[in-house]
């Protein structure tokens, strides 16, 4: 059978196949008598009816399966013929007709997964990545452990000031629009905090409790919701309580309270998480550093569409759940879709690249998939949900997670390899 392989941009080829009268009618045939075992002919026991009449009856039909059948059949072959094909994209048939003389011609396109060529690692060095663990990070990470376990106290004689914690009721109501103005009781907020509007933390200086201060904020004039643009809202705000925020000392009580006999105990397991974290960081660069080394010759832009299109959408839904959680609807009129989409799309395409090398890795040095790994994820997540290992590793097959699991694992070993081969450690 001929065929044709024509390779287009972006990872796309076409398919051009075709197929003599002869061999076109030896399959019109083998249908025709499939359609007659079964098909139902006036005049005529099932089954029993002469080939002629049910072409007559079921033409249309039977040239309709005869086509699919046919196009099924050449795909097929050149798949066949072709072990390095590999599509990502189910086959796009453009045309599929009969000529003549009574052969087929089929023409398709698909997306194929892209084989890149990949520098080797001979003559590479990584970069230098220090692991070492200084006093100063030390220090500033048990300022950060001292200001998590910060508490705040009654300061109701002090005046308000950056820092200090108000509570207060809040009244606001917007010019020229006809809504209920917004009412909350028992509002909290940190003066001078990045979220709260520069007019109330700038009222809100010197404040005391039991006073009644006023804020004005205009909308700009191009504020993405329109209702609001150009208008001004003014705030009421009364204050019922200060706080100020009180941090522990940095000592061996706040270590025992942390589960430590003393701060030598605290101090050495920061040390360990530091170190810890370096060595991952450390990972993160090398792998970042290899990836870039091996794309060096790689078009970001000639990925297969279909890969590209479908990350761009993962990074969407990561983004849209990240703003729902912040109470932002996804039909928000304050998100441009379409404008995020093409602000995502490089890291995307990057993203993409990437794990098609990795892909490409793993085939390449036949990286299995470490099971033991994939095993104690499975138990570590069935202990978190008080569930027996086999059930949850069930449940995770049944919802097409398993496989995903399997994959990342793979991946992962992937990376161990590639940092290895080119003389780094790996833990």
């Amino acid at each position: 059978m001929p065929y044709t392989l024509s390779h287009r941009a972006n990872s796309t080829v076409e398919v051009t196949a075709e197929l003599d009268a002869a061999a076109v009618e030896a399959e019109r045939s083998e249908i025709v008598r499939s359609f007659r075992r079964k098909a139902s002919v006036p005049g005529f026991r099932p089954g029993k009816a002469p080939e002629s009449a049910v072409r007559a009856r079921f033409g249309e039909d039977i040239e309709h399966e005869l086509k699919e059948h046919l196009a099924g059949k050449l795909l097929g072959e050149v798949f066949d013929g072709e072990a390095g094909l590999q599509p990502i994209t189910h086959p796009e048939v453009s045309d599929a007709t009969f000529d003549e003389a009574g052969g087929f011609r089929l023409k398709a396109e698909m997306e194929l997964r892209p084989r890149f060529e990949l520098p080797p690692f001979d003559g590479y060095q990584l970069p230098e990545v220090s692991l070492a663990v200084s006093d100063a990070e030390i220090a500033a990470e048990l300022e950060s452990v001292a200001e998590e376990h910060a508490a705040w106290e009654p300061a109701d004689d002090e005046a308000g000031a950056d820092g200090m914690l108000v509570e207060a009721d809040l009244h606001g109501q917007m010019e020229g629009l006809d809504q209920e103005p917004y009412d909350e009781k028992g509002a909290r907020f940190v003066i001078g905090h990045g979220t709260v509007p520069p007019p109330i933390n700038e009222a809100l200086q010197g404040v005391r409790v039991g006073e009644q201060r006023i804020a004005e904020r205009r909308f700009p004039d191009d504020d993405a919701d329109q209702r609001r643009a150009g208008k001004t809202v003014r705030y009421t705000i009364d204050v019922t309580a200060l706080k100020r925020k009180v941090r522990p000392a940095i000592d061996d009580e706040l270590a025992r309270t942390l589960g430590f006999d003393a701060l030598d105990g605290l101090r050495e397991r920061v040390a360990e998480v530091l170190g810890s974290s370096k060595r991952r960081q450390r990972r993160e660069q090398w792998r970042r550093a290899l990836l870039d080394h091996l794309e060096a010759g790689t078009d970001v832009n000639e990925l297969p569409p279909s890969l590209v299109s479908s990350a761009v959408r993962e990074d969407l839904n990561r983004f849209a759940y990240t703003m729902a959680m912040q109470g932002v609807a996804p039909d928000s009129s304050e998100i441009n879709w379409q404008e995020l989409a093409a602000r995502m799309e490089p890291g995307s395409r990057r993203r993409v690249l990437d794990m098609l090398v990795l892909e490409q890795l793993a085939d390449d040095w036949q990286i299995a998939v470490p099971e033991a790994e994939v095993d104690a994820y499975i138990n570590l997540e069935a202990r978190q949900h008080g569930i027996p290992p086999g059930e949850h590793k069930a449940n995770l097959a049944k919802e097409h997670k398993l496989e995903e699991l399997r994959g990342s694992a793979r991946i992962s070993a992937t990376v161990d390899e590639m940092i290895r081969r080119a003389g780094g450690e790996v833990e």
